[in-house]
């Protein structure tokens, strides 16, 4: 623990990503339980609904907090893989003297547990203040009284404490590459795995692929009893879950063919056939990456898709009679409104994505320095260094789209099936994808990905090769 504390101490900035996701993550939470007891004080002041608009309302945000805490993990642990390889150097220096590989992996993990606890200190302080504005705006608008004596409810912690648990498991998980890190590494300069080392790691593969498979089975048996009831929800939810783990945990698999479907289209000239031969011989730092985007994508798409396939419901619905046109539009304005409220949920989740694309980017950028330095010593202008970079860029934001639209497609076809399979006069349907959102989420993820890019690379542009050079 000594050791986490002084090199969080001396070299902070590394673990900003993760101190920024932490708090995001806790807020969501914390404000989540704060706002569930100012909604029930205001629907149900005198209590006479009992524990069932509780336990609602609870399922709901619950819901949205289990999609933040998974992504955030997954982010953590990425972000956690990065500060590995970037350290492989000075850690391969200490096995050299005699470290032990688990014990530098406790003290990696050790550093997580750090940053969660402080991060969800902050962030359940955060969460605290929104639900007491929120308190006190409806006790303006005269929704209830002593509203905001909700703002601090002692369930709060238990988010804040699930937060700082993801993010010590995500560390560890994130820290399990120093295990493989050799004391020989010491005496020269260490990389990211190359695509040759990467197949090696065959039983990380093995869970991808089970956690994949199983979670086919959850969905497959959701689809199966959708006819029956409405809980084949659950099924679903827990099959999707088990499936994007197992297709987030076998990333560097996963994109490496749709890395080679872009790369038809960015790979001409000498900057695109050198920004395709970056993802090609780096994997996993280029599936890194793009998993954060695939990420934000999918979410975006998949409430989406929710939202276009109900509404197309509806409409089969009236047509066969079962609702008239007045229902369907009041049903459909009813979409909107929630629709607003499920992507005002999602967009925590979306943002903590965000500071991961940031984050991995910087990064990526910033340990090829002498890569970029050697690059433009032999004759790279610094045009065709940038050329090179929005060639990546674009690469990973069509290979991001090309996995996170159907995967997003899908699983909103999913869950919507779930939920109106068992209804009267529904028959089996196929998903509306909602291509205003399509688009929408195209070109967010371009700007997200040209702005995260942009910043570090101009810094290496300004700097001259000679400098990149003697970082060797």
């Amino acid at each position: 623990m000594k050791d986490a504390l002084r090199e969080l101490t001396r070299h902070p900035q590394q673990h900003i990503s993760t101190f920024l996701v932490v708090i995001v993550g806790a807020m969501f939470g914390s404000g989540l339980i704060g706002s569930v007891g100012l909604l029930r004080k205001i629907l149900d002041p005198t209590g006479e609904a009992g524990g069932t608009l509780l336990v609602m309302l609870l399922m709901t945000t619950m819901t949205f907090f289990a999609i933040a805490l998974f992504v955030s993990s997954i982010v953590v642990a990425n972000t956690f893989s990065i500060v590995v390889a970037g350290r492989t150097h000075q850690l391969a220096l200490m096995r050299l003297i005699g470290a032990k590989a688990s014990a530098l992996r406790r003290g990696i993990a050790a550093e997580g547990l750090l940053i969660g606890a402080l991060g969800s200190a902050v962030g359940l302080v955060l969460g605290g203040i929104v639900t007491w504005l929120l308190a006190l705006w409806a006790e303006a608008k005269n929704a209830g009284t002593d509203l905001e004596s909700t703002a601090f409810n002692p369930w709060c912690l238990a988010p804040a404490l699930l937060v700082v648990l993801t993010s010590w498991v995500a560390a560890w998980n994130g820290a399990r590459p120093v295990l493989s890190v050799s004391p020989l590494e010491g005496t020269r300069r260490s990389v990211e795995p190359s695509g040759r080392e990467l197949r090696r790691r065959k039983p990380m593969l093995g869970m991808s692929i089970a956690l994949v498979v199983l979670g086919a089975f959850f969905l497959g048996a959701g689809i199966v009893s959708a006819s029956e009831s409405p809980i084949s929800i659950l099924s679903a939810v827990f099959g999707g879950l088990l499936s994007f783990a197992g297709i987030a945990l076998g990333s560097a698999w996963v994109m490496p063919p749709f890395f080679g479907l872009s790369g038809l289209l960015v790979g001409h000239g000498t900057s695109g056939r050198m920004a395709v031969g970056n993802a090609r011989r780096y994997p996993l730092r280029s599936a890194r990456i793009s998993m954060s985007l695939v990420i934000g994508i999918t979410l975006v798409v998949m409430f989406g898709t929710v939202g276009s396939t109900v509404k197309s419901v509806m409409g089969s619905m009236a047509d066969s009679g079962v609702y008239d046109e007045g229902e369907v539009m009041l049903m459909s304005q009813m979409i909107d409104n929630v629709l607003l409220f499920v992507y005002g949920m999602v967009a925590f989740a979306v943002i903590i994505a965000v500071i991961g694309v940031a984050n991995n980017m910087r990064a990526a950028i910033m340990q090829r320095r002498v890569e970029l330095g050697m690059l433009r010593t032999v004759g790279l202008s610094i045009g065709q260094m940038w050329r090179m970079i929005l060639g990546e860029t674009s690469q990973l934001t069509i290979s991001a789209a090309c996995l996170g639209i159907p995967l997003g497609v899908f699983y909103g076809w999913v869950g919507t099936y779930c939920m109106f399979g068992s209804v009267d006069g529904v028959q089996f349907f196929g998903p509306t994808p909602p291509w205003g959102v399509l688009i929408a989420v195209v070109a967010g993820c371009a700007l997200i990905t040209g702005v995260a890019t942009a910043i570090p690379a101009r810094k290496r542009a300004q700097e001259s090769p000679v400098r990149a050079l003697a970082a060797v």
